[in-house]
């Protein structure tokens, strides 16, 4: 099996993995000293094939790390998307991965970059930092919140160098709060193993199990009034019970943990903002709500939590309802298990801000529906 078979092989390990990749989450790589091979933005993981990456000059690459860009986000990310699509060899009709640069950086053939339930529950709970250095000690970073693109990567560049000048190697584990995980190793069998353990030490002394049940499909009042104001608006909607939304759906008070995003794909998929019905609503007042809701956010909510029923979802077709289930409903589990690591840590307004108007997770939705 040559190299580029092993990076499809194990982006489709992890990619058919929902404790690791939903949606269009998660990104990895392959690279020698001159070309770096990377998943293109949009493409799913689960499956993705030898077309689904785009080859980049680590040359190109490596000029871009010291290069001085504009102190404006807007005009900065614009002049390094130029300069990611000067680096592309082929093709040219594929975009990279915003992480493109985090991937050259890590001095490792393979990386893995992954979004895990688990590691999430981690990294989105108030005692991430303290965490990661009781269980993993010197053998990772992790970095506070950092808005994704050149930014982040300018704030990893120098603790990695900081690694190295004390390791003489490069760190294998990076994790980054309120967002994932990268893994770096020089097999794929190396990336599983280092995966695996980190499974391992995050749930020492800790209970992960989760509320178990099926995810069932159900129809309230709410629900009815809801799907027919969205089949007049060209819409679809959708009504749910898991395990979790019976946990969380309970009243206002535990509504609150998952009321805000914890993570950058939870703001591509579901948004940043989601609407609570008080179980005995009546029809005029569900309507008011949701114009008011879309008055003030300039987007209908694609999550509707109904106290005591579930979720009511909201979206453009039935396809992209099942991808909004299974991004909220890990987002529940995030919440829940956080509670093992001090509770929850979800983004800050102007973090929340910046992915809502950032043009890169823009392109990936849209991307992402179309396939």
């Amino acid at each position: 099996m040559n190299h580029l078979e092993s990076l499809v092989q194990i982006s489709q390990y992890y990619g058919t993995n929902p404790a690791y990749v939903i949606a269009g989450g998660g990104n990895t790589s392959y690279k020698n000293s001159e070309k770096l091979y990377i998943k293109a933005s949009g493409i799913s993981l689960s499956t993705i094939d030898t077309d689904g990456f785009v080859v980049m000059s680590r040359q190109h690459l490596g000029e871009m790390e010291d290069k001085a860009y504009s102190d404006d986000p807007v005009s900065r990310e614009d002049e390094v998307k130029k300069d990611l699509k000067k680096a592309i060899i082929s093709p040219e009709h594929l975009r990279p991965s915003v992480e493109t640069s985090l991937h050259n950086l890590i001095d490792y053939a393979y990386i893995v970059h992954t979004h895990p339930t688990n590691v999430n529950a981690l990294m989105c709970s108030n005692d991430a930092a303290s965490e990661v250095e009781g269980r993993f000690g010197s053998e990772a970073i992790f970095v506070e919140y950092t808005d994704p693109g050149f930014i982040l990567f300018k704030k990893l560049q120098s603790q990695v160098k900081e690694y190295v000048e004390r390791n003489h190697e490069s760190p294998k584990l990076i994790f980054l709060q309120n967002h994932g995980i990268f893994v770096g190793a020089n097999t794929a069998r190396e990336i599983k193993a280092i995966y695996d353990s980190v499974e391992s030490r995050i749930r020492a002394n800790r209970d992960l199990h989760l509320p178990q049940g099926e995810i069932e499909k159900i129809s309230s009042e709410a629900s009815i009034v809801i799907a027919d104001y969205c089949k007049e608006r060209g819409l679809v909607s959708s009504a749910f019970k898991t395990p979790l939304s019976e946990h969380f759906a309970v009243d206002r008070e535990h509504y609150e943990k998952i009321s805000k995003p914890f993570t950058p794909d939870i703001i591509v998929y579901c948004k940043s903002r989601y609407l609570f019905l008080e179980k005995e609503i009546g029809k005029d007042e569900i309507l008011n709500r949701i114009e008011e809701f879309e008055k003030k956010n300039t987007y209908y909510p694609k999550v509707i939590v109904q106290e005591k029923v579930g979720l009511i979802l909201v979206e453009e077709n039935e396809r992209s309802i099942q991808t909004v289930l299974e991004v909220f409903n890990d987002m529940m589990k995030i919440s829940y298990l956080s509670e093992q690591f001090g509770g929850q840590h979800f983004m800050t307004p102007e973090q929340i801000a910046f992915i809502d108007n950032w043009e890169v997770e823009n392109y990936r939705r849209s991307v992402a529906k179309a396939v």
